[in-house]
């Protein structure tokens, strides 16, 4: 007698069934295709990277195989590894029992093992040539999945290195250059063509694209430019603009700060320029914004990060003016903000202009948004508050063949949402080409896994990537996260629960009716003795 049945319906897939057998009689089927079921994690990943897939891989040593399947969504996974703010962890099922994967550092671990490889070039199939302006994580994702469909694409850039804000501005502990370069060399490799130091608007036009025979042009210009207002006193010495200050930063541009600083702003960039302002030899940093800290934009990861440094975060305080002395920055006046938004939700602060403060400041940077530029956007190019108008689902622009994807379209986002942007415009264009439906089956909802493993999981402790102590970081901008260990990945990757997989009996012929999975089971769902079966119910 052998193991008789295993009940679908039932079967959450924990695994507690497959490591009780000692013949290797039941395996897991983490690939499953009935119902189309996504697991939490992958709906939260904007790039739908099949995390349950990859991992399982690594659990079964297949190194190439768990970076195939990564690339398959992402084409800079190292990129993604080492700044997303993975927002598959804030969805993973895992923390139902302890605490969820670290799926952000696997990732990195899997892409950093194959950080240097070079690929063979993706043979042309089609002979219609796609146009990107833009280097940034949008258009290197859309030039990335278009010649893998076999198009012939051009990347146009005006800066001298391609990349976007992911060279100028996110600073190097966050993102060493050597790590993007690679990246970019990958994609390269495939036969993506980058042409830099070419400025859209001023050195072509969509014409001169037309004539040249580009049939489908995509505008990824990211947003450059650092936002500005108007604020008395902003054009004292000591004054920063945020964006322009991380590139010139970044440029290695003699860029100097007093000792103490004090940045006007509550997302990434504000946070980033506090940290760096740190680097450049500044005492005491202090980020003042309108928000209360639960409404901060800037990531949570970021904001603990700056906390552990010292940075001071006084929120609910808007800018009135900076204070100067002999044409010098000497503080800022700040009034208190009871509100950001107006009944409608419309950015309307308001505030209480008898509650006010002066910070005394050596240095101030205005780190308040960025903003696309629109000097040389294409003729008659739909645009609506400094964004280009696209389609959301098809990324499709008011001109014919003319296509936008990532910040420009979208306003401020994350590198990974910049790069499902990106996928989804080379889908579209693809279709455009080949003269198919832009929207078909593209706006289906996709059922989740429906219930995720709870019961019979072993608590284990989640490995954290290592960091760089506190009083060796300020020294420089060496990376402050490293990757984890070959130890901690191993034992991470076994965390995963890898929600709506399936156990299966592989090897039926080896059980020997041991009963261990069956009485392990926490759902009930093995029969190993046709006597155990329901009522009813056939073992076949």
């Amino acid at each position: 007698m052998a193991i008789s049945r295993i009940d679908p319906a039932k079967c959450t897939g924990c695994g507690a069934c497959a490591n009780s057998c000692a013949m290797d009689v039941i395996h897991r089927d983490c690939f499953p295709q009935a119902g189309g079921e996504l697991t939490p994690c992958s709906l939260a990943c904007p790039a739908r990277v099949n995390m349950r897939g990859y991992i399982h891989l690594l659990n079964q040593g297949k190194m190439e195989e768990a970076i195939s399947l990564i690339r398959e969504e992402l084409p800079m996974p190292a990129v993604t590894g080492h700044v997303c703010f993975h927002p598959c962890e804030e969805q993973c099922a895992r923390s139902q029992v302890d605490e969820p994967v670290n799926i952000n550092g696997l990732e990195r671990y899997v892409a950093d093992y194959w950080l240097n490889e070079k690929p063979a070039p993706i043979p042309q199939i089609y002979g219609r040539r796609v146009a990107i302006i833009g280097a940034g994580p949008a258009g290197l994702a859309a030039g990335y999945g278009l010649v893998k469909m076999g198009y012939p694409v051009t990347v146009f850039d005006a800066a001298e290195r391609p990349g976007g804000m992911l060279r100028l501005g996110i600073p190097d502990f966050r993102l060493p250059p050597s790590i993007l370069d690679a990246q970019i060399d990958y994609i390269r490799g495939l036969g993506v063509d980058l042409k830099t130091g070419i400025s859209f608007g001023r050195d072509f036009s969509l014409e001169y694209l037309k004539d040249k025979g580009y049939e489908a042009v995509l505008l990824s210009i990211g947003a450059q430019l650092a936002r500005k207002i108007s604020i008395e006193g902003s054009d004292l010495e000591g004054v920063f603009w945020g964006l322009d200050f991380l590139k010139d930063v970044k440029a290695k541009r003699d860029v100097r700060v007093g000792e103490r600083v004090v940045v006007v702003g509550g997302g990434n960039v504000a946070v980033d320029a506090a940290l760096t302002a740190f680097r450049l030899g500044a005492t005491r940093v202090r980020i003042v914004c309108l928000e209360s800290t639960e409404e901060m934009p800037a990531h949570r990861e970021t904001l603990e990060v700056a906390s552990a440094e010292g940075v001071e975060v006084v929120a609910s305080w808007g800018p009135k003016r900076v204070v100067g002395s002999r044409g010098k920055v000497a503080g800022v006046e700040f009034v208190c903000c009871l509100s950001i938004f107006d009944e409608k939700q419309n950015f309307a602060p308001a505030f209480d202009e008898g509650r006010w403060q002066l910070m005394e400041a050596d240095s101030v940077i205005l780190a308040i948004g960025e903003a696309m530029d629109e000097t040389n956007l294409p003729e008659g190019l739909k645009t609506r508050e400094g964004r280009i108008v696209a389609d959301p689902l098809t990324m499709q622009t008011n001109l014919p063949g003319v296509f936008a994807a990532g910040v420009a379209v979208s306003g401020p986002s994350s590198v990974v949402e910049a790069i499902a942007s990106g996928k989804s415009a080379a889908l579209s264009i693809d279709r455009f080409l080949k003269g198919q439906d832009l929207r078909q089956a593209r706006d289906l909802e996709v059922p989740a896994v429906k219930k995720p493993p709870r019961e019979g999981i072993e608590r284990r402790k989640r490995q954290e990537s290592q960091v760089l102590p506190v009083d060796q970081r300020q020294t420089d901008f060496r990376e402050i996260r490293a990757g984890l260990t070959f130890e901690a990945a191993q034992r991470e990757q076994q965390r995963c629960m890898a929600c709506g997989s399936k156990a299966f009996i592989k090897y039926s012929d080896d059980c020997m009716t041991c009963y261990t999975c069956e009485k392990d089971c926490p759902e009930n769902a093995i029969y190993v003795s046709p006597e155990h079966l329901p009522i009813g119910v056939s073992c076949w």
